[in-house]
Protein backbone atom coordinates (compact mmCIF):
# COMPACT_ATOMS: atom_id res chain seq x y z
CA UNK A 1 0.00 0.00 0.00
CA UNK A 2 2.70 2.41 0.69
CA UNK A 3 4.35 1.52 -2.90
CA UNK A 4 1.55 2.74 -4.37
CA UNK A 5 0.83 5.69 -2.66
CA UNK A 6 4.43 6.60 -3.75
CA UNK A 7 3.67 5.70 -7.23
CA UNK A 8 0.57 7.54 -7.20
CA UNK A 9 2.18 10.61 -5.29
CA UNK A 10 5.28 10.33 -7.87
CA UNK A 11 2.64 10.40 -11.11
CA UNK A 12 0.85 13.76 -9.30
CA UNK A 13 4.09 15.36 -9.42
CA UNK A 14 4.95 14.05 -12.58
CA UNK A 15 1.63 15.63 -13.87
CA UNK A 16 0.73 15.06 -17.81
CA UNK A 17 3.51 12.21 -18.59
CA UNK A 18 2.25 10.43 -21.20
CA UNK A 19 3.85 6.88 -22.19
CA UNK A 20 6.44 6.24 -20.44
CA UNK A 21 9.71 5.10 -22.26
CA UNK A 22 11.66 2.18 -22.23
CA UNK A 23 15.38 2.58 -21.37
CA UNK A 24 17.80 0.06 -22.90
CA UNK A 25 18.94 -3.36 -21.13
CA UNK A 26 22.28 -1.23 -21.53
CA UNK A 27 20.99 1.71 -19.79
CA UNK A 28 19.48 -0.38 -16.72
CA UNK A 29 22.34 -1.84 -16.23
CA UNK A 30 24.26 1.14 -15.97
CA UNK A 31 21.74 1.97 -13.58
CA UNK A 32 21.85 -0.39 -11.46
CA UNK A 33 25.17 -0.82 -11.64
CA UNK A 34 25.58 3.11 -10.25
CA UNK A 35 23.40 2.76 -7.74
CA UNK A 36 25.09 -0.27 -6.09
CA UNK A 37 27.66 2.05 -5.86
CA UNK A 38 25.77 4.70 -4.51
CA UNK A 39 23.15 3.70 -2.38
CA UNK A 40 20.75 6.19 -1.84
CA UNK A 41 21.65 8.82 -4.43
CA UNK A 42 20.30 7.29 -7.34
CA UNK A 43 16.31 7.76 -8.53
CA UNK A 44 14.07 5.96 -10.70
CA UNK A 45 10.23 5.80 -11.65
CA UNK A 46 10.56 2.97 -8.78
CA UNK A 47 12.94 3.72 -6.60
CA UNK A 48 12.70 6.43 -4.69
CA UNK A 49 9.88 7.54 -6.90
CA UNK A 50 8.99 11.05 -5.22
CA UNK A 51 12.24 12.59 -5.16
CA UNK A 52 12.70 11.29 -9.22
CA UNK A 53 9.16 13.09 -9.39
CA UNK A 54 10.14 16.06 -7.95
CA UNK A 55 13.60 16.45 -9.94
CA UNK A 56 12.19 16.14 -13.23
CA UNK A 57 10.00 18.60 -12.73
CA UNK A 58 13.11 21.08 -11.88
CA UNK A 59 12.96 22.84 -14.88
CA UNK A 60 12.21 26.62 -16.30
CA UNK A 61 10.53 25.61 -19.75
CA UNK A 62 7.95 22.99 -19.49
CA UNK A 63 8.55 20.98 -22.12
CA UNK A 64 11.32 19.23 -20.36
CA UNK A 65 9.57 18.13 -17.72
CA UNK A 66 7.83 15.70 -19.52
CA UNK A 67 11.13 14.23 -20.33
CA UNK A 68 12.04 10.95 -17.76
CA UNK A 69 15.81 9.58 -17.32
CA UNK A 70 15.94 6.11 -17.10
CA UNK A 71 17.65 6.87 -13.63
CA UNK A 72 18.73 10.35 -11.89
CA UNK A 73 22.04 10.40 -10.18
CA UNK A 74 22.38 12.87 -7.21
CA UNK A 75 25.98 13.03 -6.29
CA UNK A 76 27.54 14.75 -3.39
CA UNK A 77 31.11 15.31 -4.31
CA UNK A 78 33.80 14.67 -7.28
CA UNK A 79 34.15 10.92 -6.46
CA UNK A 80 30.49 10.61 -6.86
CA UNK A 81 30.41 11.64 -10.03
CA UNK A 82 33.48 10.16 -10.94
CA UNK A 83 31.79 6.95 -9.87
CA UNK A 84 29.44 7.63 -12.51
CA UNK A 85 31.25 8.43 -15.24
CA UNK A 86 33.77 5.70 -15.01
CA UNK A 87 30.37 3.74 -15.01
CA UNK A 88 29.28 5.19 -18.08
CA UNK A 89 32.28 4.21 -19.89
CA UNK A 90 31.97 0.24 -19.15
CA UNK A 91 28.20 1.42 -21.19
CA UNK A 92 29.19 2.76 -24.34
CA UNK A 93 25.61 3.02 -25.65
CA UNK A 94 24.17 4.80 -22.94
CA UNK A 95 23.75 8.54 -23.28
CA UNK A 96 23.43 11.20 -20.57
CA UNK A 97 22.91 15.22 -19.14
CA UNK A 98 24.21 17.14 -16.25
CA UNK A 99 21.95 19.86 -15.02
CA UNK A 100 22.76 22.15 -12.49
CA UNK A 101 19.70 24.74 -12.62
CA UNK A 102 17.24 23.30 -15.15
CA UNK A 103 17.05 26.89 -16.59
CA UNK A 104 18.44 25.79 -20.38
CA UNK A 105 15.38 24.82 -22.51
CA UNK A 106 17.24 23.18 -25.19
CA UNK A 107 15.89 19.64 -25.13
CA UNK A 108 18.61 17.45 -24.59
CA UNK A 109 20.72 19.58 -22.95
CA UNK A 110 20.01 19.27 -19.44
CA UNK A 111 17.94 16.17 -19.87
CA UNK A 112 17.95 12.51 -21.35
CA UNK A 113 15.35 10.53 -22.24
CA UNK A 114 15.47 6.91 -20.87
CA UNK A 115 19.27 7.54 -20.28
CA UNK A 116 21.61 8.99 -17.32
CA UNK A 117 20.97 12.17 -15.42
CA UNK A 118 23.76 13.39 -13.47
CA UNK A 119 21.64 16.70 -11.16
CA UNK A 120 23.81 18.95 -8.93
CA UNK A 121 21.26 19.47 -6.40
CA UNK A 122 23.45 18.20 -3.71
CA UNK A 123 26.44 20.26 -4.80
CA UNK A 124 25.44 23.72 -3.62
CA UNK A 125 27.06 27.32 -1.85
CA UNK A 126 29.48 28.96 -2.05
CA UNK A 127 32.64 29.98 0.49
CA UNK A 128 35.37 33.16 0.45
CA UNK A 129 38.70 32.30 1.38
CA UNK A 130 39.72 35.92 2.70
CA UNK A 131 43.56 34.64 2.58
CA UNK A 132 43.61 34.19 -1.38
CA UNK A 133 40.12 36.57 -2.02
CA UNK A 134 38.54 33.95 -4.16
CA UNK A 135 35.80 32.16 -3.82
CA UNK A 136 34.69 27.92 -3.90
CA UNK A 137 31.78 27.91 -6.03
CA UNK A 138 29.59 24.96 -6.45
CA UNK A 139 27.78 24.18 -9.42
CA UNK A 140 24.40 23.91 -8.31
CA UNK A 141 21.77 25.82 -6.78
CA UNK A 142 20.81 29.25 -7.06
CA UNK A 143 23.05 32.67 -7.62
CA UNK A 144 20.89 34.21 -4.77
CA UNK A 145 22.19 31.46 -2.61
CA UNK A 146 25.59 31.95 -3.69
CA UNK A 147 25.53 35.73 -3.47
CA UNK A 148 24.17 35.35 -0.05
CA UNK A 149 26.74 33.05 0.66
CA UNK A 150 29.29 35.72 -0.52
CA UNK A 151 27.65 38.91 0.98
CA UNK A 152 28.90 38.52 4.73
CA UNK A 153 32.26 38.90 3.54
CA UNK A 154 31.81 41.37 1.55
CA UNK A 155 32.57 40.26 -1.85
CA UNK A 156 30.25 38.71 -4.90
CA UNK A 157 31.46 37.11 -8.05
CA UNK A 158 30.39 38.21 -12.08
CA UNK A 159 27.26 35.85 -11.82
CA UNK A 160 23.71 35.71 -12.46
CA UNK A 161 21.68 38.91 -12.98
CA UNK A 162 18.53 37.98 -11.96
CA UNK A 163 19.10 34.48 -10.99
CA UNK A 164 15.92 33.91 -13.33
CA UNK A 165 14.46 35.57 -16.96
CA UNK A 166 13.13 38.74 -17.37
CA UNK A 167 9.88 37.35 -19.75
CA UNK A 168 8.55 35.17 -17.19
CA UNK A 169 8.94 37.84 -14.24
CA UNK A 170 6.36 39.85 -16.81
CA UNK A 171 3.88 37.19 -17.53
CA UNK A 172 3.30 36.76 -13.93
CA UNK A 173 2.91 40.39 -13.09
CA UNK A 174 0.63 40.87 -16.32
CA UNK A 175 -0.34 37.81 -17.03
CA UNK A 176 -0.22 35.81 -13.39
CA UNK A 177 0.67 33.15 -14.78
CA UNK A 178 1.79 30.38 -12.84
CA UNK A 179 6.79 27.81 -11.28
CA UNK A 180 9.82 28.07 -13.23
CA UNK A 181 13.40 27.24 -12.79
CA UNK A 182 16.39 29.36 -11.97
CA UNK A 183 18.98 30.42 -13.79
CA UNK A 184 22.02 27.24 -13.09
CA UNK A 185 25.24 28.44 -11.23
CA UNK A 186 27.31 25.71 -13.06
CA UNK A 187 25.18 26.15 -16.76
CA UNK A 188 26.16 30.16 -16.55
CA UNK A 189 29.47 29.74 -15.50
CA UNK A 190 30.56 27.51 -17.87
CA UNK A 191 28.63 28.98 -20.77
CA UNK A 192 30.07 32.38 -20.38
CA UNK A 193 28.08 34.60 -18.38
CA UNK A 194 27.44 38.29 -18.51
CA UNK A 195 26.82 40.16 -15.24
CA UNK A 196 26.37 43.06 -13.60
CA UNK A 197 29.49 43.51 -12.99
CA UNK A 198 31.07 42.54 -16.66
CA UNK A 199 31.80 46.18 -17.23
CA UNK A 200 34.00 45.90 -14.25
CA UNK A 201 35.19 42.43 -14.37
CA UNK A 202 34.38 41.06 -17.63
CA UNK A 203 32.40 37.80 -18.65
CA UNK A 204 31.67 35.73 -15.46
CA UNK A 205 33.67 32.72 -16.83
CA UNK A 206 36.76 35.17 -17.00
CA UNK A 207 37.02 35.39 -13.29
CA UNK A 208 37.34 31.45 -13.02
CA UNK A 209 41.00 30.25 -12.34
CA UNK A 210 40.43 26.95 -10.86
CA UNK A 211 38.01 24.35 -11.82
CA UNK A 212 37.60 21.00 -9.99
CA UNK A 213 37.01 18.70 -12.56
CA UNK A 214 35.61 14.75 -13.23
CA UNK A 215 37.37 14.43 -16.54
CA UNK A 216 35.66 11.97 -19.61
CA UNK A 217 38.08 8.98 -17.97
CA UNK A 218 36.62 9.33 -14.36
CA UNK A 219 39.89 10.93 -13.17
CA UNK A 220 39.11 13.82 -10.89
CA UNK A 221 41.81 16.84 -12.09
CA UNK A 222 41.57 20.58 -10.84
CA UNK A 223 42.45 22.67 -14.00
CA UNK A 224 44.93 25.43 -12.82
CA UNK A 225 44.73 28.84 -14.96
CA UNK A 226 48.06 29.62 -14.57
CA UNK A 227 49.06 25.91 -15.62
CA UNK A 228 47.11 25.10 -17.93
CA UNK A 229 46.26 28.48 -19.49
CA UNK A 230 44.60 26.82 -23.15
CA UNK A 231 42.00 24.35 -21.20
CA UNK A 232 41.32 27.64 -19.12
CA UNK A 233 40.27 29.41 -22.16
CA UNK A 234 38.62 26.51 -23.64
CA UNK A 235 36.39 26.09 -20.38
CA UNK A 236 35.60 30.01 -20.19
CA UNK A 237 32.47 29.62 -22.25
CA UNK A 238 32.34 25.67 -24.05
CA UNK A 239 29.88 24.55 -21.94
CA UNK A 240 30.02 20.99 -20.34
CA UNK A 241 32.33 19.83 -23.18
CA UNK A 242 35.88 19.47 -21.13
CA UNK A 243 34.19 17.50 -18.21
CA UNK A 244 32.06 17.38 -15.44
CA UNK A 245 32.86 20.54 -12.94
CA UNK A 246 31.91 20.01 -9.19
CA UNK A 247 33.61 23.25 -7.83
CA UNK A 248 34.81 26.96 -9.13
CA UNK A 249 37.68 28.80 -7.50
CA UNK A 250 36.69 32.36 -8.80
CA UNK A 251 38.26 35.91 -8.34
CA UNK A 252 35.81 37.81 -6.27
CA UNK A 253 34.43 41.69 -6.44
CA UNK A 254 34.13 43.87 -3.29
CA UNK A 255 30.43 44.87 -2.97
CA UNK A 256 28.26 46.91 -0.36
CA UNK A 257 24.71 48.12 -0.94
CA UNK A 258 24.20 48.33 -4.76
CA UNK A 259 20.97 50.53 -6.41
CA UNK A 260 18.32 48.85 -8.62
CA UNK A 261 15.28 47.16 -9.26
CA UNK A 262 13.23 46.36 -12.13
CA UNK A 263 10.08 48.79 -13.95
CA UNK A 264 7.75 48.19 -16.15
CA UNK A 265 6.44 50.24 -19.10
CA UNK A 266 3.80 50.76 -21.50
CA UNK A 267 4.56 52.04 -25.15
CA UNK A 268 4.13 55.89 -24.38
CA UNK A 269 7.29 55.84 -23.00
CA UNK A 270 8.97 54.02 -25.84
CA UNK A 271 10.49 56.67 -27.95
CA UNK A 272 12.70 57.97 -24.79
CA UNK A 273 13.80 54.94 -23.67
CA UNK A 274 14.97 53.88 -26.98
CA UNK A 275 16.56 56.79 -27.14
CA UNK A 276 18.42 56.51 -24.01
CA UNK A 277 19.12 52.46 -24.74
CA UNK A 278 21.16 53.91 -27.72
CA UNK A 279 23.35 55.94 -25.60
CA UNK A 280 23.66 53.65 -22.75
CA UNK A 281 24.84 50.77 -25.65
CA UNK A 282 27.43 53.40 -27.02
CA UNK A 283 28.26 55.24 -23.79
CA UNK A 284 27.18 53.41 -20.82
CA UNK A 285 30.64 51.71 -20.02
CA UNK A 286 31.93 55.39 -18.98
CA UNK A 287 30.58 54.52 -15.67
CA UNK A 288 31.26 50.37 -15.40
CA UNK A 289 29.27 50.51 -11.94
CA UNK A 290 26.29 51.17 -14.52
CA UNK A 291 24.24 47.82 -15.92
CA UNK A 292 21.04 47.47 -17.61
CA UNK A 293 18.74 44.24 -19.02
CA UNK A 294 16.04 46.26 -22.07
CA UNK A 295 13.19 43.59 -22.49
CA UNK A 296 10.87 44.43 -25.63
CA UNK A 297 7.60 42.59 -25.20
CA UNK A 298 4.71 41.42 -26.87
CA UNK A 299 1.30 40.52 -26.23
CA UNK A 300 -2.22 39.11 -28.10
CA UNK A 301 -3.97 42.29 -29.06
CA UNK A 302 -0.91 44.48 -30.11
CA UNK A 303 0.03 44.92 -26.61
CA UNK A 304 3.52 46.01 -26.20
CA UNK A 305 5.22 46.46 -22.85
CA UNK A 306 8.81 47.40 -22.04
CA UNK A 307 10.61 45.78 -18.51
CA UNK A 308 14.17 47.10 -17.90
CA UNK A 309 16.08 45.76 -15.14
CA UNK A 310 18.81 48.32 -13.63
CA UNK A 311 21.74 48.16 -11.57
CA UNK A 312 24.41 50.15 -10.15
CA UNK A 313 27.46 49.26 -8.15
CA UNK A 314 27.10 51.88 -5.21
CA UNK A 315 24.14 52.81 -2.92
CA UNK A 316 22.85 55.98 -4.98
CA UNK A 317 22.38 55.92 -8.79
CA UNK A 318 24.56 59.12 -10.85
CA UNK A 319 22.26 61.85 -11.76
CA UNK A 320 23.67 62.71 -14.96
CA UNK A 321 25.25 60.54 -17.52
CA UNK A 322 23.83 57.59 -19.90
CA UNK A 323 22.58 55.94 -16.66
CA UNK A 324 20.61 58.72 -15.36
CA UNK A 325 18.98 59.07 -18.79
CA UNK A 326 16.17 56.13 -18.15
CA UNK A 327 15.11 58.45 -15.04
CA UNK A 328 15.36 61.98 -16.46
CA UNK A 329 11.96 62.84 -18.10
CA UNK A 330 10.31 59.76 -17.55
CA UNK A 331 7.51 58.58 -15.86
CA UNK A 332 8.31 55.72 -13.27
CA UNK A 333 5.93 53.19 -12.57
CA UNK A 334 8.71 51.73 -10.36
CA UNK A 335 11.13 52.44 -7.34
CA UNK A 336 14.65 51.30 -7.81
CA UNK A 337 16.61 51.66 -4.10
CA UNK A 338 19.74 51.28 -2.48
CA UNK A 339 19.51 47.81 -0.91
CA UNK A 340 21.72 44.48 -0.39
CA UNK A 341 23.05 42.74 -4.08
CA UNK A 342 21.11 39.69 -2.84
CA UNK A 343 17.84 41.58 -2.07
CA UNK A 344 18.23 42.81 -5.48
CA UNK A 345 18.45 39.61 -6.92
CA UNK A 346 15.42 37.98 -4.70
CA UNK A 347 13.38 40.94 -5.35
CA UNK A 348 13.96 40.16 -8.74
CA UNK A 349 13.85 36.92 -9.30
CA UNK A 350 10.74 35.29 -6.70
CA UNK A 351 8.38 35.95 -8.89
CA UNK A 352 9.58 33.58 -11.88
CA UNK A 353 8.84 30.45 -10.16
CA UNK A 354 5.31 31.23 -11.57
CA UNK A 355 6.17 30.30 -14.40
CA UNK A 356 4.37 27.29 -16.41
CA UNK A 357 4.87 27.54 -20.36
CA UNK A 358 6.85 25.93 -22.99
CA UNK A 359 9.73 28.28 -23.85
CA UNK A 360 12.88 28.74 -26.70
CA UNK A 361 15.77 30.89 -26.00
CA UNK A 362 17.52 31.60 -29.62
CA UNK A 363 20.17 34.29 -29.45
CA UNK A 364 22.08 36.76 -32.17
CA UNK A 365 25.07 39.17 -31.58
CA UNK A 366 24.84 42.65 -33.54
CA UNK A 367 26.88 45.63 -33.65
CA UNK A 368 26.55 48.94 -31.97
CA UNK A 369 26.04 51.16 -34.94
CA UNK A 370 25.84 54.94 -33.95
CA UNK A 371 23.66 56.00 -36.64
CA UNK A 372 20.80 53.70 -36.45
CA UNK A 373 19.72 54.85 -33.07
CA UNK A 374 15.96 52.99 -34.89
CA UNK A 375 17.56 49.82 -34.88
CA UNK A 376 15.75 48.71 -31.50
CA UNK A 377 12.09 49.33 -32.66
CA UNK A 378 12.91 47.40 -36.01
CA UNK A 379 14.12 44.57 -34.35
CA UNK A 380 10.47 44.51 -32.03
CA UNK A 381 8.14 45.49 -34.75
CA UNK A 382 9.39 42.12 -36.78
CA UNK A 383 9.07 40.34 -33.68
CA UNK A 384 5.37 41.74 -33.26
CA UNK A 385 4.71 40.68 -37.12
CA UNK A 386 5.85 37.77 -37.12
CA UNK A 387 4.23 36.82 -33.79
CA UNK A 388 1.25 38.14 -34.36
CA UNK A 389 -0.93 35.49 -35.90
CA UNK A 390 0.33 32.72 -32.92
CA UNK A 391 -0.80 35.43 -30.61
CA UNK A 392 -4.03 36.18 -31.46
CA UNK A 393 -5.18 32.92 -32.89
CA UNK A 394 -8.85 31.94 -32.02
CA UNK A 395 -9.70 29.71 -29.08
CA UNK A 396 -7.57 28.26 -26.75
CA UNK A 397 -4.79 30.65 -25.55
CA UNK A 398 -1.78 28.97 -27.48
CA UNK A 399 1.14 31.85 -26.96
CA UNK A 400 1.38 34.02 -23.93
CA UNK A 401 4.41 36.32 -25.27
CA UNK A 402 7.38 36.94 -27.30
CA UNK A 403 10.34 39.17 -26.07
CA UNK A 404 13.52 39.94 -27.45
CA UNK A 405 16.07 41.54 -24.62
CA UNK A 406 19.03 43.51 -25.14
CA UNK A 407 22.31 43.22 -23.58
CA UNK A 408 24.59 45.64 -24.30
CA UNK A 409 28.06 44.12 -24.67
CA UNK A 410 31.05 47.20 -24.55
CA UNK A 411 34.12 46.98 -26.06
CA UNK A 412 36.03 47.24 -22.72
CA UNK A 413 34.58 43.62 -21.75
CA UNK A 414 36.78 42.02 -24.52
CA UNK A 415 39.38 44.34 -23.02
CA UNK A 416 39.17 42.61 -19.70
CA UNK A 417 38.53 39.56 -20.94
CA UNK A 418 42.06 39.60 -22.97
CA UNK A 419 43.74 40.48 -19.78
CA UNK A 420 42.64 37.62 -17.61
CA UNK A 421 43.66 35.39 -20.21
CA UNK A 422 41.08 34.88 -22.52
CA UNK A 423 37.59 33.02 -22.97
CA UNK A 424 36.46 30.59 -25.49
CA UNK A 425 34.06 33.43 -26.79
CA UNK A 426 37.22 35.06 -28.43
CA UNK A 427 36.64 38.34 -26.65
CA UNK A 428 39.32 40.73 -27.24
CA UNK A 429 40.89 44.44 -26.65
CA UNK A 430 39.98 45.33 -30.23
CA UNK A 431 36.01 44.40 -30.03
CA UNK A 432 34.02 47.08 -31.06
CA UNK A 433 30.72 47.45 -28.78
CA UNK A 434 27.97 44.57 -29.34
CA UNK A 435 24.77 43.85 -28.35
CA UNK A 436 23.72 40.23 -27.36
CA UNK A 437 20.44 39.68 -28.58
CA UNK A 438 17.85 37.36 -26.57
CA UNK A 439 14.40 36.09 -28.29
CA UNK A 440 12.27 33.97 -25.90
CA UNK A 441 8.65 32.85 -26.56
CA UNK A 442 6.47 30.93 -24.38
CA UNK A 443 3.26 28.86 -25.36
CA UNK A 444 1.03 26.49 -23.79
CA UNK A 445 0.86 23.19 -26.43
CA UNK A 446 2.91 20.71 -27.77
CA UNK A 447 1.87 20.66 -31.01
CA UNK A 448 2.91 24.15 -31.49
CA UNK A 449 6.56 23.73 -30.60
CA UNK A 450 7.64 23.71 -34.29
CA UNK A 451 5.66 26.81 -35.12
CA UNK A 452 7.34 28.36 -32.33
CA UNK A 453 10.68 27.23 -33.18
CA UNK A 454 10.04 28.61 -36.43
CA UNK A 455 9.45 32.06 -35.72
CA UNK A 456 12.45 32.11 -33.92
CA UNK A 457 14.43 30.81 -36.62
CA UNK A 458 12.54 33.44 -39.07
CA UNK A 459 14.03 36.39 -36.71
CA UNK A 460 17.56 35.19 -36.94
CA UNK A 461 17.36 34.50 -40.92
CA UNK A 462 15.66 37.95 -41.27
CA UNK A 463 18.67 39.10 -39.34
CA UNK A 464 21.30 37.24 -41.33
CA UNK A 465 19.97 39.46 -44.52
CA UNK A 466 19.72 43.16 -42.33
CA UNK A 467 22.51 43.07 -40.62
CA UNK A 468 24.90 43.04 -43.20
CA UNK A 469 22.92 45.69 -44.83
CA UNK A 470 23.01 48.33 -41.60
CA UNK A 471 26.50 47.61 -41.63
CA UNK A 472 27.14 48.62 -44.90
CA UNK A 473 25.03 51.47 -44.57
CA UNK A 474 26.60 52.70 -41.65
CA UNK A 475 30.57 52.05 -43.05
CA UNK A 476 31.48 49.62 -40.66
CA UNK A 477 33.78 47.19 -41.75
CA UNK A 478 31.79 43.54 -43.13
CA UNK A 479 33.99 41.49 -41.30
CA UNK A 480 33.13 42.69 -37.77
CA UNK A 481 33.58 39.81 -35.36
CA UNK A 482 30.15 39.17 -34.08
CA UNK A 483 30.25 35.54 -32.18
CA UNK A 484 26.96 33.72 -30.72
CA UNK A 485 26.44 33.93 -26.80
CA UNK A 486 26.32 30.54 -25.41
CA UNK A 487 24.22 31.30 -22.58
CA UNK A 488 21.11 32.25 -24.85
CA UNK A 489 21.71 29.40 -28.14
CA UNK A 490 18.55 27.28 -29.58
CA UNK A 491 19.87 23.61 -29.74
CA UNK A 492 20.05 24.37 -33.50
CA UNK A 493 22.30 27.04 -33.42
CA UNK A 494 25.80 26.63 -34.79
CA UNK A 495 27.34 28.64 -31.20
CA UNK A 496 30.86 26.84 -30.59
CA UNK A 497 31.47 27.60 -35.10
CA UNK A 498 30.97 30.92 -34.63
CA UNK A 499 33.93 31.26 -32.20
CA UNK A 500 37.48 32.44 -33.49
CA UNK A 501 39.53 29.69 -32.30
CA UNK A 502 36.93 26.80 -33.26
CA UNK A 503 39.54 24.56 -34.76
CA UNK A 504 42.14 25.14 -32.08
CA UNK A 505 39.40 24.31 -28.99
CA UNK A 506 37.70 21.35 -31.07
CA UNK A 507 41.45 19.90 -31.41
CA UNK A 508 41.49 20.55 -27.58
CA UNK A 509 38.62 18.73 -26.75
CA UNK A 510 39.04 16.12 -28.82
CA UNK A 511 42.27 15.41 -26.61
CA UNK A 512 40.95 15.00 -23.42
CA UNK A 513 37.92 13.10 -24.76
CA UNK A 514 39.31 10.42 -26.93
CA UNK A 515 36.15 8.37 -26.90
CA UNK A 516 33.93 11.23 -27.11
CA UNK A 517 32.21 10.73 -24.05
CA UNK A 518 31.14 14.19 -23.70
CA UNK A 519 31.16 14.91 -27.73
CA UNK A 520 28.88 12.61 -28.77
CA UNK A 521 26.95 11.49 -25.49
CA UNK A 522 25.70 13.97 -23.56
CA UNK A 523 23.79 16.76 -24.44
CA UNK A 524 24.98 20.62 -24.95
CA UNK A 525 26.47 22.46 -27.96
CA UNK A 526 29.26 20.76 -29.74
CA UNK A 527 32.90 21.67 -30.99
Amino acid sequence: MGSFMCITLATLLLGAHSVLGVPTPETISACAEIENALPGKVLTRGLLAVKYAYETQQYWSTTLRYVDPACIVQPVDAVDVSVVIKTLNKYPTVNFATRSGGHDPNVGHATIQDGVLITMTDLTGATYDAKENVAYVKPGGEWNDVIGDLEKSGVAISGGRLGEDTLALLSYIILTNSSAGLVGVGGLLLGGGISFLSAQEGLAADNIIGWETVMANGSIINVDAAARPDLAQAMRGSGGQFGVVTQFKVKVHPIGDVWGGFCIYDQSQEKKLYAALHNFVGHGAEDPKAAIIFSDLVFAAGIKAKLIFYFYDGPERPASGPFADFFNGINLTCLPQKQKYSSLLRANGEPVRLLNARAFFRTYTVPYIASRPQMYAEIRDKLANITTYFLNSPGFVRATQFSVDFQPLPSVIGKISQSKGGNAMGLTASDPDRIILMFQGAWNFAEDDALAYGLARQLTDWLDVVVPQWISEAGLPQDLYLPFFMNDGMGDQAITQSYRDYEKFKALQESVDPNGLFSTRAGGFKY
